[in-house]
């Protein structure tokens, strides 16, 4: 079989900076294909060990060993685990017999749509996945794939799943059915279980440049600026989501910089707790907004499975589509879970810019050259000024790393469910410039 594949086009152009694991993805759909046509002996070649040699080649010089049943995709948050896992998914469906991963047939739109009949991708916005979600996933992964030749599994955030259900997934991932692949999605391998960590293929990402994220938005939608690009990718840290989000929201960049004004100008402990209290209130805010968004996703979903629009208006819905809809809707304790992950979220994205912010002036009080975060102009001007402020001594800079670490000491409280008010009531009294408001007592 003569196979063409582009890694820098189809539906690898989105997956921004990671042209290791793209190989890895790419050599691995080609030796897909290569194992469909050998129906001689598929079952054999599926359970190519680990360190099979290159022998194991078609005559198209195809690595058969670079094609496993099931992987595992690790990376930093932001590095675009589960479009690399959805890419990979794509191009193992793709219908083009010269190029999978084409980015242009069918199976390739539906599976980056979400509507391919044989690519599952489980996600949670809860704190833990349930135990009955993975016991359906384990079911599912015993049907042959009804459309496409895979019969693909996608399990975001791996690393929210208990060991017990760890346990009931890895005899599905021993003992794989012949045309089921498992791709598991975690932050690092040593967020799994080391039993299911030796029966995936590991696949390593890293956090792409900014400059990659820029060009990424840029490509995918021409009324980004290239400026605004550069500034949201710098400002997100490279995270592709983030980055995006600001992107289109100019609303969600004016609350990041009017969030940072307030930080950077606490003088006293009462401007602390006023500042701590709105804080709380702007994550609670954005916190919510985060769970409609993805409401509304879930009803648009479940109209998309009935062929309606999403915006088609509840008067019109007939009475199956309004009682699938009530089917859909969470129960009291998944919504309080739901409501969980969304604060934890977003605040570790707030805590996330605010030591951003402080990083960029200790880059500039140790007069570093490297890249800063902040690249608009009001949020860079927030940082100079603040540097003008507390000078670039030692002083200066040992203070600048203790509220460094009271952030990170903040952010590891937030996440072990310490109380939210007082833990960042706590955070911004640490974090207020004493110095301006001793400069005020003295009229200086």
């Amino acid at each position: 079989m003569n196979m063409s594949i582009n890694p820098s086009g189809g539906v690898w152009a989105e997956v921004a900076g990671q042209t290791r694991a793209i190989s890895q993805f790419s050599q691995a759909a080609a030796a897909a294909r290569d194992l469909i046509a050998a129906q001689n002996r598929p079952a054999d070649l599926m359970t190519a060990p680990e360190n099979a040699t290159p022998a194991a080649q078609t005559d198209s010089g195809t690595n058969l060993a670079a094609m496993t049943h099931s992987w595992l995709v690790v990376g930093p948050p932001g590095s675009g685990r589960s479009t690399a896992a959805k890419a990979f998914a794509a191009a193992l469906e793709c219908e083009d017999p010269d190029n999978p991963g084409c980015g242009i047939c069918a199976a390739c739109r539906d599976v980056r749509q979400g509507t391919h009949a044989d690519v599952s991708v489980m996600t949670t916005e809860m704190v833990e996945i349930k135990f009955d979600d993975v016991k359906a996933l384990v079911q599912q992964a015993y049907r042959r794939p009804v459309r496409g030749e895979w019969n693909i599994i996608i399990i975001e955030d791996y690393d929210r799943m208990s060991e017990y259900s760890s346990n009931l997934l890895l005899k599905s991932i021993e003992e794989p059915p012949e045309r089921t692949v498992w791709v598991l999605c975690a932050p690092s391998a040593a967020d799994v279980l080391s039993t299911v960590r030796s029966r995936t293929r590991l696949v390593q990402l890293t956090l792409p440049s900014p400059a990659a994220v820029a060009e990424l938005l840029v490509r995918q939608d021409a009324s980004i600026s290239p400026e605004l690009a550069a500034e949201v990718a710098a400002a997100a840290e490279s995270h592709v989501g983030r980055a995006r989000a600001l992107a289109y929201d100019p609303q969600l960049r004016a609350e990041r910089v009017g969030m940072l004004r307030m930080i950077s100008q606490m003088s006293s402990s009462a401007e602390a707790m006023w500042t701590a209290a709105a804080l709380v209130k702007l994550v609670d805010k954005q916190a919510e907004a985060l769970r409609g968004a993805n409401d509304q996703e879930e009803r648009a979903k479940v109209l998309e499975a009935f062929g309606l629009a999403a915006d088609t208006p509840d008067s019109r819905l007939p009475r199956d589509v309004k009682s699938a809809l009530r089917g859909a809707k969470l129960s009291e304790t998944d919504a309080h879970r739901r409501a969980r992950r969304a604060s934890f979220d977003t605040w570790d994205r707030v805590l996330g810019d605010i030591s951003g912010f402080y990083r960029d002036v200790l880059l500039a009080q140790a007069g570093s050259a490297q890249p800063r975060i902040n690249l608009s102009r009001p949020a860079g001007e927030l940082v100079d000024a603040y540097v003008a402020r507390v000078g670039t001594g030692s002083q200066s800079l040992a203070e600048t790393t203790a509220r460094l670490e009271a952030i990170r000491r903040a952010r590891r409280r937030l996440m072990g469910n310490g109380n939210t008010t007082l833990d960042i009531e706590a955070l911004c009294v640490e974090l207020a410039d004493r110095n301006r408001a001793k400069c005020k007592v003295n009229g200086r």
